[in-house]
């Protein structure tokens, strides 16, 4: 349930499903990857001249060539395998470097090119990353242009190992392990798979082939089907070293440059899986057209764990959550009053039957019974409403903004508050009718390259800035504007000693720690 995934559980229909499935399609597997890498490696000679055909009406006389090193110490790594792809065919040359760690790649055509490069023992790296984590660069081949320095270091990978129990140490066989660190998505930090394994018979794991860092370990026996006892169905949770189930009193583990940690030892979690029954109460006991129910988990460390669980609520306000972990989770509702059959206009947009937004929140603790009567109270949000613009002198075409929807999330990033969105009508125009609360506004399903990058109220840009709406209020006037322009920050990084540091990391965070 965590993971930024939904449920790693094992689906009956559907086989293992989420990160730790992703993770078996993406490759990352120790032995999957070891066997891709020698069937490369084997077969490297039949495709060294295989791909890159010339297009029509061009000559195929271009070439790439450079060194394969160790980051580490720069000596050159030999038998090392590197991919050349074309990037708009994706027609594709592969070549092994020799005892020098040297590589050439002739007979190119003009184009834009990805260049990637592996070797046994080694962490995986893309032409113009200096860190696993970075955007790579293209290499851009003019007709005839010889490439010479197209250089890529890689650097020793290393390995996280130890043992999966039960909560009362019996060894736990065939518990799928993965190591994870957290990674930017859209403006939220979430925990993504960087290696996995499935642990032997004697409950011992080894997750290899991992860059040097801090991670997160988790698993989980996705073989069990729970047991039995006086409270219910007891069933072994996702887990994260040292044995937690949440992630914020979880410990990172932390691999130096091809080193080896040993010892990870951690046993799984089990816990009874409950119901949660309530009902949406209307102070002035209005019928309820429409209505939903949302419950997240209230804490995840800021890293954008969990999944938004919804509910079916019935005409009369009742709802149920089944399947439900213990843990604490915030529970919240979005609805509209009844006003009969008649129609309403509101921003362009016609609705049918429906009258007021309403909207409730609560904090709820989950333990190992289940939990009856929970009364979510229901009360007037807040009115956003104004148009959205493109910024002055974008050089790309602008985008239909229709069907894009603006939102207004709680500022402290949690899962499941954007609960309430408007769409942009055909007049550029909104009317996001929102819960109250602390709050930020963001616009959804922008197409690349553009972005959010004002949301002026009362000329003032509020974008990152948390503003605080009250039950009823209204705020008329807001403009949203987007661009197509990116802003970069460039500078040098220096050591204790003013010496230039070797490929470091920067990252730019906003002032908001949400995000």
């Amino acid at each position: 349930m965590f993971l930024g995934s939904p449920l790693t559980r094992r689906d009956t229909t559907h086989g293992p499903i989420a990160i730790i499935d992703r993770m078996r399609r993406s490759g990352h597997d120790p032995v999957v990857r070891a066997t891709l890498l020698g069937c490369l490696l084997g077969l490297c000679t039949l495709f060294a001249v295989s791909s890159a055909h010339a297009r029509p009406g061009q000559t195929a006389t271009g070439s790439v060539a450079g060194q394969l090193i160790d980051a580490s110490n720069g000596e050159p790594i030999a038998d090392g395998v590197l991919v050349l792809r074309d990037l708009a065919s994706r027609e594709q040359q592969i070549v092994t470097t020799n005892a020098a760690g040297e590589f050439r790649l002739d007979e190119l055509s003009a184009a834009a090119y990805s260049l990637h490069a592996t070797a046994i023992g080694y962490v995986g790296r893309q032409y113009g990353q200096r860190h696993p984590l970075e955007v790579p660069a293209s290499i851009d081949l003019a007709a005839g242009e010889t490439r010479s320095n197209a250089d890529i270091a890689l650097t020793p990978a290393g390995a996280i190992m130890g043992r999966i129990t039960t909560e009362t140490g019996q060894p736990l066989a065939f518990a799928e392990v993965e190591a994870l660190r957290p990674q930017l998505d859209g403006d939220r930090r979430i925990l993504l798979p960087m290696g996995r394994t499935e642990g032997n018979a004697r409950c011992e794991y080894r997750i290899e082939g991992l860059a040097p860092g801090r991670y997160y370990i988790a698993a989980l026996d996705p073989d069990d089907l729970g047991t039995e006892d006086a409270t219910g169905r007891i069933q072994m949770v996702p887990t994260l070293f040292p044995g937690v189930s949440t992630p914020g009193p979880a410990e990172r583990v932390e691999l130096s440059t091809g080193g080896t940690r040993t010892n990870v030892d951690f046993p799984l979690v089990g816990a009874s899986r409950v119901s949660v029954r309530g009902q949406l109460v209307h102070p002035d006991e209005a019928r309820l057209a429409t209505g939903s129910v949302i419950m997240s988990p209230a804490s995840d460390g800021g890293l954008g764990l969990g999944i938004a669980r919804p509910a079916v609520v019935r005409p009369d306000g009742v709802f149920e959550f089944s399947n439900v972990p213990p843990g604490r989770y915030n529970l919240r509702a979005s609805a509209h009053t009844s006003v009969g059959r008649s129609y309403r206009r509101r921003s362009g947009l016609r609705t049918r039957g429906t009258g007021a937004a309403v909207f409730g929140s609560r904090l709820l603790e989950v333990q190992s019974t289940d939990v009856e009567g929970v009364a979510l109270l229901l009360s007037p949000g807040a009115r956003l409403s104004g148009v959205v613009e493109t910024v002055v002198g974008a050089t790309t075409p602008a985008p239909d903004l229709r069907g894009l929807w603006v939102s207004a999330p709680v500022a402290d990033g949690t899962i499941g508050s954007e609960l309430a969105q408007s769409q942009v009508d055909e007049n550029d125009r909104f009317m996001l009718e929102t819960p109250d609360g602390q709050r930020v506004i963001r616009l959804n399903e922008l197409p690349s390259p553009w972005s959010l990058e004002s949301a002026v109220y009362e000329e003032r840009n509020g974008i990152d800035i948390a503003f605080d709406l009250r039950s009823g209020e209204t705020r008329e006037g807001i403009r949203l504007v987007v661009t197509d322009r990116v802003t970069r920050l460039t500078g040098t990084v220096h050591d204790q000693r003013g010496r230039v540091a070797t490929y470091p990391a920067v990252v730019a965070l906003p002032v908001n720690p949400a995000l």
